[in-house]
């Protein structure tokens, strides 16, 4: 995500980041606290919160508050969580393919900001340039919904981190945050793929003639 975005918003200088966006020293394990995937972790975190803090980061949030999981019970309890979520953050980031992926209970709260991220901007000199777009969808008096532009920002979306290449050209280490986010993200979309597996076990179970076929 977008640290600078936050980083001028709350001038966390503490982030590794300035108030204009150019890095300093990247605080791995500051952000790593203020960030989570499986949601086991990410309610750790919040339990374990006695005071307010600036920011946290639910990295892929949409695998777990999708839109169409809008009756499970961990995503109602999420949903009322955010009722009372100021005690312990100020701002609170779910990110997602889409915005449409996140359930709409917790969407749509009132003054929540959208941030999409594209490659406008993205050249061959420069392929990791994405542009955030944050606008607060709001509704007129006729009940009419319209974006409320906030901002733009043009940045690098390089996962900082250092590789060493031994003689043969492989990667055998990585060091920094992408040493740490990587294996998270590979084993994040291993699970996807194995609670699909499961479900399509299952259906198949359901629907004996489905079995076997091609």
């Amino acid at each position: 995500m977008p640290i600078c975005l936050i980083s001028e918003v709350y001038s966390l200088k503490d982030l590794g980041w300035g108030g204009n966006g150019k890095r300093a020293n990247w605080n791995l394990k500051l952000f790593r606290s203020h960030m989570g995937f499986h949601p086991d972790t990410v309610v750790k975190k919040w339990k374990a919160k006695r005071s307010r803090d600036y920011c946290f980061h639910w990295d892929d949030a949409g695998l777990w508050l999708h839109n169409l999981d809008f009756q499970n019970k961990f995503v109602k309890a999420v949903g009322k969580y955010m009722q009372v979520v100021r005690n312990d953050w100020a701002c609170v980031i779910y990110t997602a393919i889409s915005k449409e992926d996140i359930v709409s209970k917790i969407r749509g709260l009132r003054n929540t900001v959208i941030v999409e991220i594209t490659k406008d901007g993205c050249t061959k000199t420069h392929p990791n340039r994405r542009t955030a777009t944050a606008y607060i969808i709001r509704k007129g008096w006729r009940g009419r919904e319209y974006k409320d532009f906030q901002w733009t920002e043009t940045f690098d979306s390089h996962v900082p981190g250092t590789y060493i290449i031994n003689r043969k050209g492989q990667v055998v280490k990585k060091v920094g945050f992408y040493g740490w986010y990587k294996p998270v993200r590979d084993r994040y979309s291993q699970m996807a793929k194995e609670l699909m597996s499961k479900t399509a076990k299952e259906e198949s179970d359901f629907d004996i003639k489905f079995k076997g076929m091609q």
